[in-house]
């Protein structure tokens, strides 16, 4: 009986040794999930800035390419913006690609301020059109 006695109280020791070790191998655990979390997190945020930058040089792009042959170099400097989804500044610089025949090289830089997103930059060729393209 005493062997019994014995045997039990091992036992007892043995299963609180299990339970400490099932909550270290826990806590392990639910530390890999939080700091995975914490990184997609980051990537969210990082692609959320790309995606608005990328609509951002779009719109950019699109109101250069929309603009007067003339009025190209009216437009060459760079200005901040910060009332939209993503704080950023926009440079334009405007060259001749060869003197007097009609091309311009418009170059659009857009740099977000935030961290998480990177500069780009974008060229746009532009001609001179004397005559009418459709044949009219």
């Amino acid at each position: 009986m005493l062997r019994k006695q014995i045997r039990k109280s091992r036992r007892k020791g043995f299963a609180v040794v299990e339970i400490m070790v099932g909550m270290v191998v826990l806590a392990v655990g639910l530390l890999g999930v939080a700091g995975m979390t914490v990184t997609a997190a980051r990537k969210s945020t990082g692609i959320s800035a790309q995606s608005s930058r990328d609509g951002i040089m779009l719109q950019e792009l699109n109101k250069l390419a929309a603009l007067p042959y003339d009025s190209l170099s009216a437009r060459a400097g760079c200005t901040s913006t910060t009332n939209v989804s993503l704080a950023y500044t926009r440079c334009i610089t405007v060259t001749n690609v060869t003197v007097g025949t009609g091309y311009k090289r418009v170059r659009l830089i857009v740099a977000p301020t935030s961290k998480y997103s990177r500069a780009d930059t974008v060229y746009l060729n532009r001609a001179r059109i004397t005559t009418n393209p459709l044949g009219q």
